[in-house]
Formats: C-alpha cells, sequence, structure tokens
C-alpha cells in the first residue's frame, strides 16, 4: 500500500510540473494553420509526433509516400520503410507492404527479406 501511494505520489508530482520544464518552444498559430493546410492537401498525416510535441501541443506533418501500402520484401522495394501489421516473431515469414507515412514515429514492425527483423517503437 506504501508503495502505490508513492507511486501514486509520484505521478501526481510528474503532472504538475509547468511545460515550460519541457523547454517547448514557441508555437505560430498562423504559421501552424498553413502547415496543417499545405500539409493534408498533400496528403499527409497531421498530428502531434513524439512525447514532446504532446506535452507542448506541437503539431507537424508525416508526408505521404508514394507508393504506400504496396506490397514488399524488402527495404528497397519502398520509398521510405517495408513494413507488416500486428507483431509477429522475429524471424517470422511475412509479406510487408511500403509504409503510408513517412515518420519515425510510433511502433513498426521492420520487414527484410520477406522476413520480420524487428520491432521498432519511438516516441
Amino acid at each position: 500500500m506504501r508503495k502505490a501511494r508513492a507511486v501514486a505520489a509520484g505521478l501526481l508530482a510528474a503532472l504538475a510540473l509547468p511545460l515550460h520544464a519541457q523547454q517547448c518552444p514557441p508555437v505560430d498559430a498562423q504559421a501552424q494553420k498553413a502547415q496543417e493546410k499545405e500539409c493534408r492537401a498533400a496528403g499527409g498525416q497531421w498530428s502531434r509526433f513524439g512525447v514532446r510535441d504532446h506535452l507542448c501541443n506541437v503539431y507537424s506533418c508525416a508526408p505521404r509516400t508514394s507508393d504506400g501500402g504496396k506490397a514488399c520484401r524488402n527495404r528497397t522495394d519502398c520509398e521510405y520503410l517495408c513494413v507488416t501489421d500486428g507483431q509477429p516473431r522475429v524471424g517470422a515469414e511475412v509479406r510487408g507492404h511500403c509504409a503510408v507515412y513517412r515518420t519515425s514515429f510510433g511502433c513498426t514492425t521492420h520487414v527484410d527479406q520477406g522476413k520480420v527483423v524487428g520491432r521498432v517503437c519511438i516516441d
């Protein structure tokens, strides 16, 4: 019970930290609106990527790839990455598809030579 209280107190203290402790950049609302419009018009994904962007409420664009969704066996078959959905074990034979968006954030299961080579998660 003490441990649970200590963890809860730690979480509450962390949530009480001011955002300036994250060294958030100033956000130009007009520039963000223009960038969002341009991003969406090009088919990109407009979102907050990564922990810092979520904490600081900063949005950016993950551009759409030209071959997103195309079947692939190797990284070189794609403009960006060859990935698969789910979390099959490393070494499992799979049919991959080219990533739809160019972003390093989130979790992706990478495919090369028709096999799962690893899963990467980046915040």
